[in-house]
């Protein structure tokens, strides 16, 4: 006999969630605050787009091509102003739509009289999550549909590489979001109420969150241990720190001065240095893609900052850099393991809901 009951258990929790008035309040909170920043950034844009044409009028646009904020304004650094909100409400949304979906089931036995009709097992624990997952794609569409529409009234039209990126940007946000949904839902099954439920999934929020501090002062210092100290014996020059000692000597009655000689301390402190920031970016990278709040905030950066991926090819390169033109990046290259790790992490606590859900012993 072939049950029917995903869709209907799914369509059911779609509905119970646009009936929540804890869902309607967080959405709402949301929206309005989104369409605030989306307002104010737009008419910083086009402010700073005048500035720009000002500039324009008096010069060549060669003249300030080689300094940052001098070009023409992005339409990507209006949704900068946005990014920090989606990151800490969005979560908050995804969090309250998913802690007591099971929980409350439980606690109310309506969850014994569920499964007492006929209708698999699977079928609940995946009906309540893609009820929820349909739910926050509706909210965050709606979301997008309407920061789309301000651009638009205040005659700001996106063009393909940034209508690209918004919408990638979007996807990401939707990703981090489900993280903690999945998150949440995961604790809900393993949780006896919804109080703890609440309380496990915020602890591990806060952790997450606050991952940012590992990657800075002591706690960084305590993983990988403590930089190299710097050579006494550095020389300093008139370009910054030399990588050679000069020592001169006059050769016998031809006045020619011999090659400077490698600094043997310096070259040592530079391969211990290397060694050293390549450790902490090896550990930086690995904090970022476990924690789907900074994955979403390195992909709004790269996104949303104009010229910030190669700013930061840029401070990182040991090679000598002009200034008259800056490496091209790839950007959408460049945050493909943020990506997979978003789509990593709602999926791996996906899976362990449905496991503990399918384990769990119902009385």
């Amino acid at each position: 006999m072939k049950s029917n009951g995903l869709p209907v258990i799914a369509r059911k929790e779609l509905r119970d969630h646009f009936r929540s008035r804890k869902f309607l309040l967080i959405f709402g909170i949301f929206l309005i605050i989104t369409i605030i920043g989306m307002v104010s950034g737009a008419a910083q844009y086009n402010k700073d787009l005048q500035s720009y044409n000002d500039r324009q009028s008096v010069a060549d646009d060669d003249e300030y091509s080689m300094g940052f904020g001098w070009g023409k304004p992005s339409i990507m650094s209006i949704y900068l102003g946005v990014s920090g909100l989606i990151v800490t409400l969005g979560a908050i949304l995804g969090i309250a739509m998913g802690f007591d979906l099971i929980s409350k089931e439980k606690e109310t036995k309506s969850l014994k009289i569920l499964l007492s009709h006929p209708v698999y097992r699977d079928e609940v624990i995946n009906g309540k999550a893609l009820g929820g997952l349909m739910a926050l794609a509706i909210a965050l569409g709606i979301t997008f549909i309407v920061t789309f529409a301000i651009l638009l009234i205040s005659g700001i039209v996106p063009e393909g590489d940034e209508l690209s990126k918004i919408l990638v940007y979007g996807g990401a946000a939707f990703l981090m979001i489900l993280s903690y949904f999945a998150l949440s839902l995961f604790m809900s099954t393993v949780a006896n109420d919804s109080g703890k439920a609440l309380v496990y999934t915020l602890v591990i929020f806060v952790a997450l969150m606050s991952m940012p501090m590992l990657l800075n002062g002591p706690v960084m210092n305590m993983i990988i241990g403590e930089p190299p100290e710097y050579p006494e014996e550095a020389i300093c020059s008139n370009t910054g720190y030399s990588s050679m000692k000069v020592e001169y000597s006059v050769s016998s009655g031809d006045g020619v001065f011999e090659e400077p000689k490698p600094d043997p301390v310096w070259e040592e402190y530079q391969k211990r240095s290397d060694e050293y920031w390549n450790k902490r970016q090896s550990v930086s990278d690995f904090i970022t893609l476990i924690s789907p709040t900074m994955n979403l905030q390195t992909i709004s950066y790269k996104l949303l900052i104009p010229d910030y991926s190669r700013m930061m090819s840029m401070a990182f390169s040991s090679a000598e850099h002009d200034g008259s033109e800056m490496p091209e990046t790839d950007v959408f290259a460049d945050i493909f393991k943020n990506i997979i790790a978003l789509f990593a992490f709602p999926a791996l606590f996906l899976g362990l809901a449905y496991v503990r859900f399918m384990r769990m012993d119902i009385r």
